[in-house]
C-alpha cells in the first residue's frame, strides 16, 4: 500500500538518495551539466528549502519499506516582467520515484497532489522544467495536461587562444 503526505526532516536521508538516483540519470545524459552522483550527504541543505517552509513543500511517497517517491514545489506570487501576464503560479523543482517502483502511477499521483497544494497556495498555474533527453518525464507531463510553452537552448564555448599581439 502507498501513502502519501508532506514530508518533515526525518525523510531527508531517503530524498537525498532519490535526489541522487535523479542526478545519476541526468549525469548519464549530461555530464558536462550535471555532476556525478557521490555521497548523498551534501546535498541536506539543498533538499531541505522545501520542507516545513510557507510557500513550498515536498511531498513524499511510502510505502512500509519507507519512501518511494517524492516531489517538491514551491509557490511563486506573480512573474515581475511587465511582459507576462501577472499570475500567481508554483513551480515543481524535481520528482523522483525509486528505480523499482516506477510505472505504477507514484510520479502521476505526486504530481496531482503537488498540483491541488499549488491551488491550495492561490496558483493558478505549475511551471516546471524538464530536459529533452528525459523523455520518459516528458510523457509523464504531457498526459497531465502540461505543454512545452519555451525551449531553453545552451551551447558548450570551447577557450579561446589568447591572443599574442
Amino acid at each position: 500500500m502507498i501513502t502519501y503526505r508532506e514530508a518533515t526532516n526525518v525523510d531527508l536521508p531517503a530524498i537525498r538518495v532519490l535526489g541522487r538516483e535523479i542526478n545519476a540519470l541526468h549525469h548519464a545524459a549530461w555530464p558536462d551539466v550535471f555532476s556525478p552522483s557521490g555521497d548523498p550527504q551534501p546535498d541536506e541543505d539543498f533538499w531541505r528549502e522545501t520542507i516545513g517552509v510557507p510557500d513550498a513543500t515536498t511531498l513524499v511517497a511510502e510505502t512500509a519499506e519507507g519512501v518511494i517517491g517524492f516531489v517538491n514545489i514551491a509557490f511563486v506570487a506573480k512573474d515581475r516582467s511587465p511582459l507576462l501576464q501577472p499570475v500567481s503560479y508554483a513551480r515543481v523543482g524535481s520528482v523522483g520515484v525509486a528505480e523499482g517502483h516506477r510505472g505504477r502511477g507514484i510520479g502521476t499521483e505526486l504530481m496531482r497532489r503537488a498540483e491541488a497544494w499549488a491551488a491550495a497556495k492561490g496558483a493558478t498555474r505549475v511551471n516546471l522544467i524538464v530536459w529533452a533527453f528525459n523523455e520518459r518525464a516528458v510523457r509523464l507531463y504531457e498526459e497531465l495536461g502540461y505543454e512545452i510553452r519555451s525551449h531553453s537552448m545552451g551551447k558548450r564555448l570551447v577557450a579561446a587562444e589568447p591572443d599574442s599581439s
